[in-house]
């Protein structure tokens, strides 16, 4: 089967053969990318966009063609390929765009969601994206941040440094469990979700791709992928400093180097970050703060063109995180009611409910990563040939309160140490003017995740304490896996896409308690396939059809509450989606409508009775949704921003679980309640604007306002469970002038009290509520400088 796959591949390759590729990079005269510029072979129809940093490959039909090259407000530039394989290119101003009186329209955002360069209106998919301009003026540091911009998508952090929840159309991601979708740095798949919520610097693009995307990313892509692409290295020697402050001991040190070892030939990027921030909620009794978080993180990149066909790039980060954990408030709403809801609801502001935080132990976590990437890519006959290997490193541990009170009644700890190695060879097509382009290719993953949880308690007949291990378990994970996907286009206008992926997973836990040891083996298809129709220039029609994975596991033990295993998810999605714009891309409208079948969703509980944590499944629920995106150009320095998402997610089939004696919980008394988690709506509406105030001096500015719905936090869906919704305001402005930039910036500057997480004691048997608080008010400024 192997050999029959690689043929095919092979032949493939041959079926260009007469042409010839073209790569290269475009610039403006400071060496900076202008990522969609257009580059087109001279008196044909076959042309390209660059990509976000500025890179562009093309099919070209002789090495007597001619490019023609140009972007919005420089001038086009004709360039003869004659011998070389590779053509960088500086594009310079257009004298007559200085004085453009003109309103121009937004300009296409370039992304990937598809693993090849597309722009974002043409892509047959649910996708937000945003450049390195957006994210520098949105002041978007982390994925939380762009979540806020995403209509149907939140991220939330809780508990420690590296656990994250994040959910995506409806499907929630559950404590110590996958991600529903998978994350992606610079192509290379990071399987490991801790680090989903780090601080973000350098970017060239942040994109998220909605709907099941397990044809081209594989497992547990079953809500999406998130994209992020750091800047590439550039051929003139740059660098840049920035430092910050703030309040609540905040601050920042960022520094970056990018140029040629050899140029044209090898070229590098080094960055390093400080963050600090000692905290704004404070531990009542101990008068400590407790939401303190410091992370160092250093990223090194070297890119080296070996020759014309031939390139590649090694890259490494490492992260180190310190800050605070455990610090949640006891029964945090105070029984608090607010009209005008069946029941009411709870209200989250503080002076209306205990919102105190007061614990005998001050809580503590830390989170490690090495993060290294070996990307080699090489054309024949018009076909790019990638490998990408890496190894991951993820260590993360936490310790203390687990009652969260004054009295010395139980503690917790927590260590996680997972390693993961990827290899993944794939094989794309770069003829542009054929009716079929294709990807295919073949990915191996071993992960090995040392798990170990543990805590003390008291025994209050005796006034002792008691030390216990609820959990010491080695998780080891084999992934073999192909896939292909496939665009035909039928006409100018119609296009179909079908992809289709076969995963082989096998599963192996190693129980080191009771030195029992579980094993399972998954075979698994993720189908994908699409119709698009081009109605017009600037109006795109598509539907999508997507199965999703992700996948299941086994819990420390079997209790009451849960069984030993549970089960791999299993969706089914269908979407209806269109793109469009008018008034001269002033004003782009998209949306999209979709239905999703879910099979066996997780869900998380711990168990007090036991001492151990573990998941279940509902048998079936189902998640109808919608979401629009609006983006208008008021006036020539003005843009209005806003999305709009709602989600309705329901359990249709709650089952049973629980396994010790025989006594199965009876999942179904939940039927057509809400799943936890989720909440049923989020919108986001926002102001930005850039303009000269002269020659020298540029102005930009941005407000936004984002809100989060009602969201259920248990099966019962009673109100006392759940949480209302909320908004927080954020704002930027800076001024640029000779190379610097000075900017002010706040998150959440009308100060919302909120909760990202709660809760309800019932659900693992205690008798108080817990609430984990939003980060209050922050503001600071930041001054940078490029050299």
């Amino acid at each position: 089967m192997k050999k029959r796959i690689l043929f095919f591949l092979l032949l493939c390759s041959a079926v260009a053969f007469s042409q010839t590729t073209i790569m290269g990079k475009v610039t403006d005269v400071e060496g900076m990318p202008l990522p969609g510029a257009s580059v087109i072979e001279k008196e044909t129809s076959t042309g390209v966009v660059t990509d976000f940093n500025g890179n562009y490959e093309i099919s070209v039909s002789s090495k007597e063609a001619v490019l023609l090259i140009s972007f919005i407000g420089f001038e086009t530039l004709e360039v003869k390929i004659e011998s070389s394989n590779t053509i960088d290119v500086e594009l310079k101003e257009s004298a007559e765009s200085l004085n453009e009186i003109t309103i121009q329209g937004f300009s296409g955002i370039v992304g990937k969601s598809r693993r090849r360069t597309e722009t974002i209106q043409t892509t047959p998919e649910s996708v937000t994206a945003i450049n390195s301009e957006g994210i520098e003026n949105l002041g978007v540091n982390n994925v939380a941040n762009f979540a806020n911009l995403v209509p149907n998508l939140k991220l939330n952090a809780s508990q420690a440094a590296g656990i994250n929840t994040l959910t995506v159309r409806g499907i929630p991601q559950i404590r110590n469990s996958d991600a529903p979708v998978a994350f992606v740095i610079d192509g290379v798949t990071v399987p490991d979700p801790s680090l989903l919520n780090q601080e973000l610097f350098d970017l060239a693009l942040i994109e998220v791709v909605k709907g099941p995307q397990g044809a081209l990313y594989g497992k547990n892509a079953i809500g999406g992928a998130i994209n992020i692409y750091s800047k590439e290295p550039v051929n003139k020697s740059k660098y840049n400093l920035k430092l910050g402050a703030g309040n609540g001991g905040g601050g920042l040190a960022q520094f970056i180097s990018s140029g040629a070892i050899k140029k044209d030939k090898i070229f590098y990027r080094a960055s390093t970050q400080f963050t600090n921030f000692d905290g704004l909620l404070t531990n009542e009794y101990l008068n400590e703060k407790v939401d303190f978080s410091r992370e160092f993180n250093a990223r090194a990149q070297i890119i080296a063109r070996i020759t014309d066909n031939f390139k590649m790039t090694v890259a490494a980060q490492f992260m180190n995180t310190d800050a605070g954990a455990a610090y949640y408030s006891v029964n945090p709403t105070g029984n608090v009611w607010v009209e005008g809801e069946p029941g009411g609801y709870l209200d989250p502001d503080p002076k209306k409910g205990n919102n105190i935080i007061s614990m005998d132990e001050p809580g503590k976590s830390n989170l490690q990563n090495l993060f290294t990437n070996l990307k080699l890519e090489y054309i024949l006959n018009n076909v790019k040939i990638q490998s990408v290997t890496s190894y991951n490193h993820v260590d993360r541990s936490l310790s203390g309160d687990l009652d969260f009170t004054p009295f010395n009644d139980f503690t917790q700890g927590e260590t996680a140490d997972t390693k993961t190695f990827n290899q993944e060879i794939r094989f794309s097509n770069l003829n542009t003017d054929t009716q079929i382009n294709w990807t295919a290719g073949g990915f191996y993953q071993n992960l090995e995740k040392d798990f170990f949880q543990d805590g003390l308690s008291r025994d209050f007949d005796l006034d002792e304490l008691f030390y216990a291990v609820s959990a010491d378990v080695t998780n080891t994970t084999s992934t073999f896996a192909a896939f292909g996907f496939v665009d035909y286009s039928i006409s100018d206008k119609f296009t179909i896409s079908v992809g289709l992926r076969y995963d082989n997973d096998t599963f192996k836990q190693v129980d080191h308690l009771s030195g029992e040891t579980n094993e399972r083996t998954n075979n698994i298809f993720q189908p994908k396939g699409s119709i698009s129709f081009q109605a017009t220039k600037d109006a795109l029609i598509y539907a999508n059809y997507g199965r999703g994975y992700r996948t299941g596991g086994y819990n420390p033990a079997t209790t009451d509450r849960f069984n030993r295993d549970y089960e791999d998810e299993l969706t089914n999605n269908y979407e209806l989606g269109f793109k469009t714009s008018w008034w001269n891309n002033r004003f782009i409208l998209n949306g999209s409508v979709f239905y999703t079948d879910y099979k066996n969703q997780q869900q998380y509980v711990f168990d007090l009775d036991t001492f151990y944590a573990g998941n279940y499944n509902y048998d079936e629920s189902r998640i109808i949704g919608f979401e629009v995106d609006l983006k208008v150009r008021l006036f020539k320095y003005l843009d209005l921003l806003a999305n709009y998402g709602f989600v309705d997610s329901e359990i249709t089939e709650g089952g049973t679980t629980g396994g010790e004696n025989g006594d199965a919980t009876d999942l179904n008394i939940y039927n057509g309640n809400k799943t936890p988690y989720v909440p049923v709506d989020n919108f986001n509406i926002g102001l930005e604007s850039s303009f000269p105030i002269n020659e020298t001096i540029d102005f930009n500015g941005s407000i936004n306002l984002n809100n989060t719905g009602k969201t259920y936090w248990e099966e019962n869906n009673v109100s006392e469970f759940t949480t209302s919704a909320y908004q927080l305001l954020d704002a930027r402005a800076s001024i640029s002038f000779n190379n610097m930039t000075i900017a002010l910036w706040g998150k959440n500057i009308l100060d919302t009290q909120y909760y990202t997480e709660y809760v309800p004691g019932s659900i693992f048997g205690a008798t108080d509520d817990y609430g984990w608080r939003g980060r209050p008010a922050t503001y600071g400024a930041t001054f940078s400088i490029d050299f």
